[in-house]
């Protein structure tokens, strides 16, 4: 099975008197071109969607972008990568960013996704650690902003019931946090907001993201080629609390002494 497919971006060989040439190539997928330079650009009545769409045809990649609706006045990339440019405003709104072959992937964070493998403690599952805590769940976000030719103040909101699928579980972090805690409220401030459009996109897509930190946690298991970051899995084994859907975040593929293990982190929203 394909592990990755990329581009080779340099070749080492090794001349020694004393053994057979070698050579070491290295390569990265094709994300790497969104780390190449520093860029300085604006965009004007543009959704996020379609600056990333933009991007990817600047750096020569296509591009499967999903509508972020919300179109924004003024959007300045400030000496940045374009990966940290995307990165950044994929965080604003729940987005993620990858490149899978020659696609510049721009989409809202796919948690609500039917799984694509199961691992069982025991069996194919060797480690795994997670970790419930309510310390970052809140059960409202309120962005708040200034409207300057209306001269008035903005304010969006997103509390419990705007944390979508709550991955096959029963209560979301920030219900279980409310009924064990009470009332918690983060408010935001430090952005520039121009519209109600922007101030309530944020304010889910903060939410949502805090919701998502309600279960976290770390696993070993044995090497899969199709275990990849953006994916949902089913762990099962690991008892009734924490079974369930978990969002992989991040994967790392080691072959060492003729043994295959696959490493990775997760995220769930509820229990």
């Amino acid at each position: 099975a394909t592990l990755i497919i990329g581009e080779i971006t340099a070749i080492e060989p090794e001349f020694t008197i004393d053994r057979l040439p070698k050579v070491m190539i290295r390569g990265y997928d094709r994300s790497h071109r969104l780390h190449r330079g520093r860029h300085t650009q604006t965009f004007v009545q543009l959704k996020d969607s379609d600056i990333a769409g933009q991007i990817a045809q600047q750096v020569g990649l296509s591009s499967q972008v999903e509508d972020s609706g919300v179109v924004h006045d003024y959007i300045l990339q400030a000496n940045q990568t374009h990966m940290e440019f995307l990165q950044e405003r994929a965080g604003k709104i729940n987005y993620e960013v990858m490149v899978e072959d020659r696609n510049l992937v721009f989409r809202p964070t796919a948690n609500q996704d039917s799984e694509i493998l199961t691992l069982t403690f025991s069996d194919d599952l060797l480690q795994f650690y997670p970790c419930m805590s309510s310390a970052s769940q809140v059960n409202e976000v309120k962005v708040q902003g200034w409207n300057p030719k209306e001269k008035q103040a903005i304010i969006g909101r997103a509390a419990t019931g705007d944390e979508g699928s709550k991955m096959g579980g029963e209560i979301s972090g920030a219900a279980l946090s409310q009924n064990a805690f009470g009332t918690a409220v983060k408010t935001l401030s430090d952005r520039p907001i121009i519209t109600l459009a922007e101030a309530e996109q944020f304010a889910q897509a903060r939410f949502r993201q805090l919701n998502l930190e309600l279960i976290t946690g770390e696993g070993i298991c044995r090497g899969r080629t199709d275990l990849r970051a953006g994916k949902v899995v089913q762990i099962e084994g690991v008892g009734r609390r924490f079974s369930g859907q978990y969002y992989v975040t991040s994967v790392l593929h080691r072959y060492r002494d003729s043994q295959y293990q696959t490493k990775f982190t997760v995220r769930r929203n509820a229990e």
